[in-house]
């Protein structure tokens, strides 16, 4: 059977070669696994089981190796939000290109001192300021076009954001443009192409997405710039940040030839072709800053928040834009993180790009401090968390932002599919993909969603402040946004906000006095962490004692497990098929790089790269095609994309792809029958005792994965390929639906002992086109953790 799997897969792709091939084995398991055939269609849900049964005792023996650490204090002041950095730049207390260099500065800090990773392009300082500067000549005038105007934001790199980038790369060396540079010392800082920001006309030409142009034009965001993330979006961990060329000068021209028609230049990039460094979790070293920032003599826990906002910006420095006051100890922390974050030597013995070790051996009193951040938007993640940036636009697949987000300790949000035009996104799967975004707080996320929807009710007067109004979702460019917000489905909604405002409450301090909130038992896993089932349990009480929601347990009659459990299965069929066609574009000839065969015309004897020896029997142009997608495809992207091709095939289509396509619409009926909305939609809008308006469940049901370099290109001990599938299993049977979905912190405090790794996101759902619903829902639960605190 197994040999059967990889006869099958070579026939169905002929520009396969010996470096495909040695995928077969692992995707004709993974093929197998997602079978739906009745006689084993049971047999999955085990396998998922043992999947994070395995990761939870990896999780237990790593925790039991590293030593012990202080639990986390948190600054009170720590993170900026959205709403007051706009206060303190209406009151004229700041100005933007204070708050814009100051957030420059943390996100150069970030990328050269912490190596966080979290950016592919940082902006130039000049380009920056001139941004912010056209920021504060309209506040001073009174015409500030929203709340976003002179905030500082980044954008994923798979969203086209004009003239600051030439061509949105998805973190991928196949659609690096000739323009895009590496300064040879793995700084982010230099990937991108520069535009002459003066020539205005070239600058309306270049291509830019519709999210961007709302963000930056509309909206007078300031871009500070683009974040890192997974290959094409395909990872949950972070380390499939794309394909980095460690070597100076263009990357370009190591790959379309050279003056010698030989292989060495070939040998040269295949020997520095390998993933970018893994986008690594802030909070640990945040956590660290913040200790060292309480120890501050001018620092009181009493003071005024803005003042010591203003103080901080004020005072930023590239250095030092933390304000901390003990120099020796920030070198101290900075040389544990150049001591952690190093990279082995290169196999030909090179060590001249490794950083220097601290003399100190951190390894001998402690394990790795360094924590994955998710994916695949881990750069728009890391950037919140970090403070470098106070909102970041990223897309969201099957929990691309909500998993980051919640290992984070951040704000994740993913409105209903189709919200916000998917033009100028570089496409992973079509039918999944989601433009959302990451901020501090949700309070932040509501500014965002008004904002880019053009909801935004903070501008109109007090005699419009009653009005709900509804987005125009009949000028997107998605026929799917019309379909989900059609008008009659926005008068059912406003009219079920209205039923909802008029019913008398008890207690006018309940803010969610009239809201359903179901807690699915489809969702209650047995693999579920104490953790996280004890947070998931607090949160629900929090919201019924404090914020006065109703509680409503949903059974298994209105949402069946069977169909959750097989979503993760269905998910990756899809996604898989869907990146298979999306990614067959670039072949070299129409998009993709342009290899010169030259190059590689001598390699067939050299020892070391059989793996990139073409097929015998292949034409010129498939040779082409066929190197061209092993240079510039990393190793996730290509097994993906194999197993994309194997269940679109003839034979398999209908035993696979259309039976995953059963089970997604199957997956979303079941959820949509628990929703009120729907009774409504169906006309019965007196029979809804047992619906409700969102849903509550984990983010995840697992913690950060810790990552130590030292241990090579596998980053973990024990890494499986199709293990860190397992992290989406809560997310995705939302994403299959469309549901718009948000993901906030939960800080358990009456666990004393939790470590930075020991973060919990809880994610709350409803139906499509109930985003105020699940944004009052979840700035509730937010607020009411905070009054608790």
């Amino acid at each position: 059977m197994m040999m059967r799997h990889c006869q099958l897969l070579q026939s169905s792709i002929r520009f396969v070669n010996h470096h495909h091939r040695r995928h077969c084995r692992e995707l004709s398991i993974l093929i197998r696994s997602y079978a739906f055939s009745n006689n084993i269609i049971q047999k999955h849900y085990p396998h998922c089981k043992a999947i994070l049964s395995k990761q939870q005792q990896c999780r237990s023996i790593t925790t039991q190796q590293a030593s012990p650490s202080p639990p986390i204090q948190h600054h009170p002041h720590q993170r900026l939000t959205i709403t007051r950095a706009a206060h303190l730049l209406n009151s004229l207390q700041l100005t933007p290109p204070q708050l814009c260099q100051h957030s420059h500065n943390l996100a150069t800090f970030g990328e050269h001192s912490l190596h966080l990773n979290a950016y592919v392009k940082l902006l130039p300082l000049d380009d920056v300021l001139q941004q912010a500067q056209l920021s504060h000549d309209r506040i001073t005038n009174g015409q500030r076009k929203s709340w976003l105007d002179g905030i500082p934001v980044t954008v994923k790199a798979n969203v086209a954001v004009g003239r600051w980038w030439m061509m949105p790369s998805s973190s991928s060396a196949i659609l690096m443009d000739e323009r895009d540079n590496n300064d040879g010392n793995g700084t982010a800082t230099t990937i991108g192409g520069d535009c002459n920001n003066n020539d205005i006309e070239e600058a309306e030409e270049v291509y830019e997405s519709d999210i961007a142009k709302k963000l930056l034009k509309d909206c007078g965001a300031v871009l500070i710039g683009i974040t890192n993330m997974d290959e094409f979006g395909m990872g949950s961990l972070g380390l499939n940040s794309g394909i980095s060329l460690q070597d100076s000068g263009n990357h370009y021209n190591n790959v379309t030839g050279s003056s010698n028609n030989d292989s060495k230049q070939a040998q040269q990039y295949l020997d520095k072709k390998q993933y970018a460094n893994p986008i690594y979790n802030p909070l640990p070293w945040m956590h660290r800053l913040s200790l060292l920032q309480s120890q501050n003599q001018h620092y009181n826990n009493n003071d005024d928040p803005d003042q010591y906002w203003i103080e901080q910006i004020q005072n930023s420095t590239v250095q030092n834009p933390h304000g901390i006051s003990d120099e020796d100890a920030l070198e101290e922390l900075l040389n544990e993180v150049r001591y952690w974050t190093q990279q082995p030597p290169h196999h030909d013995g090179d060590s001249s790009t490794n950083i220097e070790a601290s003399s100190r051996d951190y390894s001998a009193t402690t394990t790795s401090p360094l924590l994955s951040s998710g994916g695949s938007s881990s750069g728009a993640a890391v950037t919140i968390a970090h403070g470098s940036s106070l909102l970041s636009i990223g897309t969201d697949t099957g929990g691309s932002l909500r998993l980051p987000a919640a290992w984070t300790s951040t704000v994740g949000f993913k409105p209903t599919y189709g919200t916000f035009s998917r033009y100028g996104v570089v496409s992973y799967a079509s039918s999944l993909d989601t433009v959302g975004f990451v901020t501090g707080s949700v309070e932040c996320a509501r500014i965002g969603w008004e904002c880019l929807s053009g909801s935004d009710r903070r501008s109109k007067s007090n005699d419009d402040d009653d009005e709900r109004s509804c987005v125009d979702f009949n000028k997107s460019r998605d026929a799917t946004a019309r379909v989900y917000h059609d008008d009659r489905s926005c008068e059912l909604l406003t009219s079920q906000q209205h039923q909802q405002q008029e019913q008398p409450t008890t207690d006018t301090t309940k803010p969610l006095a009239n809201i359903r909130i179901g807690i699915p038992n489809a969702f209650s896993l047995h693999e579920t962490p104490p953790l996280i089932a004890n947070a998931w349990s607090a949160a629900a009480n929090t919201l019924q004692n404090i914020g006065g929601a109703t509680l409503v347990p949903i059974p298994e009659s209105v949402v069946s497990s069977d169909w959750i459990k097989l979503s993760c299965a269905a998910y990756y069929v899809l996604a898989c098929a869907e990146a298979s066609s999306n990614l067959s574009r670039y072949d070299g000839v129409r998009f993709g790089l342009d290899v010169d065969l030259n190059d590689f015309a001598n390699l067939d004897n050299v020892q070391g790269y059989e793996e990139y020896h073409p097929l015998s029997n292949m034409t010129a142009l498939e040779e082409k095609i066929s190197t061209t997608r092993v240079l510039g495809f990393g190793d996730e992207v290509q097994r993906r994309v194999l197993a994309g091709t194997s269940v679109l095939s003839s034979d398999r289509f209908h035993t696979h792809y259309e039976a995953a396509a059963v089970v997604r619409a199957k997956v979303s009926q079941s959820i949509e029958r628990a929703f009120r909305s729907t009774a409504i939609n169906n006309g019965s809008v007196d029979d809804d005792s047992d619906k409700v308006d969102v849903m509550l469940v984990p983010t995840a049901l697992s913690f950060p994965c810790t990552l130590n370099p030292h241990l090579g290109d596998r980053m973990m001990d024990d890494m499986d390929p199709t293990a860190a599938f397992g992290n989406d299993v809560m997310t995705i049977p939302i994403s299959l639906g469309g549901f718009p979905s948000i993901s906030v912190p939960h800080d358990n405090n009456d666990n004393l002992d939790r470590r930075e790794k020991d973060v919990v996101g809880l994610q709350v759902f409803g139906m499509r086109g109930s985003e105020d619903i699940v944004l009052q829902v979840a700035n509730a639960m937010n607020n009411s953790c905070l009054h608790i605190q």
